[in-house]
């Protein structure tokens, strides 16, 4: 793999991963708004306050409307489809080479970028850190 199309992989993977947690969230919002009509803004007697509502209260009861938690449960969906794409990937392109078990040098690398994002480094940093891992243990020759 030369180091361009590598690239190109690395911000297509990026892209999908993004567009994966906006289209879990849009889809949340969808889901959770499903349903539920627009009271009319009219109000009764001069009132000030909307019919059919009962003033200040109201804000508190519509944290309990149906489908409030939908939004949450798509979008820990989304992030665990997230954790799934990149361990695919992960275990296809980091521990083979092809039919064969990678180099040790490879394996270490991708340990470091493992150990970085479990530390919540950003993701590309964790790719550039294991790179560089990999890129020194085969310099030296240590593996």
């Amino acid at each position: 793999m030369t180091p361009i199309s590598f690239l190109i992989a690395l911000a297509a993977l990026s892209i999908g991963t993004y567009a994966m947690r906006f289209a879990g969230v849009k889809l949340g919002a969808a889901i959770a708004t499903k349903g539920r009509r627009r009271e009319p803004a009219t109000t009764s007697a001069g009132d000030g306050v909307p019919s059919g509502s009962s003033g200040p209260s109201r804000s508190s009861e519509s944290a309990d409307e149906p489908g409030t938690d939908s939004t949450a449960t798509v979008t820990k969906w989304m992030d665990r489809a997230t954790v799934v794409l990149i361990g695919a990937v992960f275990a296809t392109t980091a521990i083979f080479d092809g039919q064969d078990i990678a180099d040790p040098a490879r394996l270490i690398g991708v340990g470091a970028g493992v150990l970085a994002s479990i530390l919540r480094v950003p993701m590309l940093i964790c790719v550039i850190l294991g790179m560089g891992v990999c890129a020194v243990i085969r310099m030296t020759g240590i593996l």
